[in-house]
């Protein structure tokens, strides 16, 4: 796939339906004895480089799986329950819900999954683990896709991050949850009602009570909270340079208030060969069911 401009809007084609295939669940433990819950599709081994899915700050394996289902007749694809997400343990201690630690993990994803010489695709803050593999074990990666995020935040995304993840917001059935969902990321989106419904069945899991809470430990707003102080000091420019000699695609949200559009410029001028898609009618982050990005990551892919 060519490089384009940040803003390009090409036409894209309908995406193909989504195909049945088989499963593979485990529990990947990591060094501490927590465990990490895993979802395998696809062959076990092929001659193409796997695909690991890492999803964002408080999102899970959930979000990938259609994607996964459909990429799967011919690649192996991985995706995973961060520490503290979804099926995974959560961790009683909540400072291990800090970003090197979340690396630490990725890394030993990788050793204890075979997963050499392989492409993650990182939304958000899966986005930023993807950067930190590059640092630390550049020749892991065949290739990255970054999904709405890029090295640097605005200060306003950082806030409306941190209040989000700290409101949890419990509702009491699942078309309350759709509506909450569609009320705080959803003005402007090109998504229909079953998109949201969709997306809350992705988020919430239904307890005892029959209340809706969101899928994920409370705790891992600690790092957020404790260590505001120390954003300043990380240099994300240097983190995205990692990238320097890996293939990458950049996906964004046109309406996006995390990755803006003179960002993606930015890093497009940092990484001449960095292949840059706008995704229409959606903002943080592109749920990859969207026809620009499936066609852009099915080309990425392709190439790689």
């Amino acid at each position: 796939m060519q490089s384009a401009a940040p803003n390009a809007q090409p036409a894209y084609p309908t995406p193909e339906p989504v195909l049945a295939t088989r499963h593979r669940e485990s529990r990947v433990t990591m060094q501490d004895g927590r465990q990490l819950f895993v979802v395998e599709y696809g062959p076990r081994q092929d001659d193409l480089p796997p695909l690991l899915c890492l999803p964002g700050l408080t999102r899970n394996r959930r979000d990938f799986e259609a994607l996964a289902k459909r990429l799967s007749t011919a690649r192996r694809i991985v995706v995973a329950d961060m520490r503290g997400r979804g099926n995974s343990d959560h961790d009683p201690n909540p400072k291990n819900y800090a970003a090197d630690k979340a690396l630490s993990d990725v890394l030993h994803l990788l050793d204890a999954l075979r997963l050499h010489d392989c492409i993650i695709l990182g939304t958000s803050f899966g986005g930023f683990l993807a950067m930190g593999v590059a640092l630390a074990r550049p020749r892991a990666l065949r290739g990255v896709i970054l999904n709405d995020v890029g090295p640097h935040l605005e200060s306003g995304a950082q806030k409306f991050i941190l209040d989000y993840v700290t409101a949890m917001k419990p509702q009491p059935d699942w078309a309350a949850a759709a509506a909450y969902a569609r009320d705080l990321i959803g003005h402007g989106w090109d998504k229909d009602d079953d998109t949201w419904q969709r997306l809350a069945r992705q988020s919430y899991v239904k307890g005892p009570d029959g209340i809706l809470r969101l899928d994920y430990d409370p705790g891992i707003a600690w790092p957020l909270k404790h260590m505001r102080s120390q954003a300043d000091q990380v240099d994300l420019w240097a983190l995205f340079g990692a990238l320097r000699n890996v293939p990458t695609l950049a996906l964004r949200g046109a309406l996006s208030g995390v990755l803006l559009a003179d960002t993606l410029i930015r890093m497009a001028d940092a990484k001449p060969d960095l292949q840059c898609v706008t995704v229409p009618g959606v903002g943080h982050a592109p749920l990859l069911d969207e026809p620009a990005a499936l066609v852009a990551i099915d080309e990425f892919l392709d190439g790689v």
